[in-house]
């Protein structure tokens, strides 16, 4: 069974089990990790004691920083526990690499300015490998003029690229916030446009910055025929919401960086 599979498979199931499902989920790949891990091990030294070629091979194996830049739906809010139960941690288990260290700089209710000046900072001090950058929502809920959001964008895609240059970059564009009953009372034609322009502006700003796209319209991410992946605030993803994105980010780090 594929990736995707399997998250379905997940995010398929009734939402009392949505908890114990996932943690099932985890605790088998930890388990398969563990053995692996116990079979290099066993192969990592050699007749005369010296080690072999696993053990040379794990103590070169260079750690991997990873930054998260986002809001609150980067954080975790939606979930019982945002610290843990976040889409960057189920990303990093779903790449599967012991050697990520993830630095989560998600704070909620942040806009794109504010994250140039908060966060931007602090990814740049951490000479990141991995990159991956979700803003937009609270812009378009506070009326951002989708001038001020690309602007804002480029801005910090340039800096990121200028101190880390050999970093993998991926970013996400705004989803069909109109599903949401968090926006039951906004105009939904005129956010409708609104998030079209945001899209539109990302997807120049990718292309011309040469990073990773990741695609949460409809096609991908469709919120009205699973309506299950939000949280019971009517804005946030839950947790498998939230696995589900992570997948997402996932497939899409599996295509060349042009």
């Amino acid at each position: 069974m594929t990736l995707d599979e399997r998250t379905r498979a997940v995010a398929r199931a009734c939402p009392a089990r949505h908890g114990r499902m996932k943690a099932l989920f985890f605790a088998l790949a930890l388990c398969l990790l563990m053995l692996a891990g116990a079979s290099c091990a066993q192969a990592a030294t050699t007749q005369a004691g010296k080690p072999g070629a696993a053990t040379q091979r794990h103590n070169s194996q260079k750690q991997i920083t990873y930054v998260a830049i986002g809001a609150s739906d980067t954080f975790g809010i939606g979930t019982e526990d945002p610290y843990s139960d976040n889409w960057p941690t189920d990303l990093v288990s779903l790449l599967g690499a012991t050697n990520i260290h993830l630095i989560n700089l998600g704070i909620p209710g942040i806009l794109i300015h504010d994250a140039l000046r908060l966060e931007l900072p602090v990814a740049l001090d951490a000479h990141p490998d991995l990159v991956t950058i979700w803003l937009g929502v609270n812009d378009v809920a506070n009326d951002v003029t989708v001038n001020s959001f690309a602007s804002d964008l480029d801005t910090l895609l340039s800096r990121l690229q200028a101190a880390a240059p050999h970093a993998r970059i991926a970013i996400a564009n705004i989803p069909d916030l109109t599903l949401l009953p968090y926006f039951a009372a906004f105009d939904t034609q005129a956010l409708g446009q609104q998030i079209h322009e945001y899209d539109a502006a990302i997807d120049s700003i990718v292309q011309r910055h040469h990073v990773i796209l990741v695609d949460l319209t409809q096609q991908s991410y469709n919120l009205q025929a699973h309506p299950e992946w939000i949280s019971s605030d009517g804005l946030h993803p839950n947790d498998i919401g939230y696995l589900m994105l992570a997948s997402l980010f996932y497939k899409a780090l599996q295509t060349p960086q042009k």
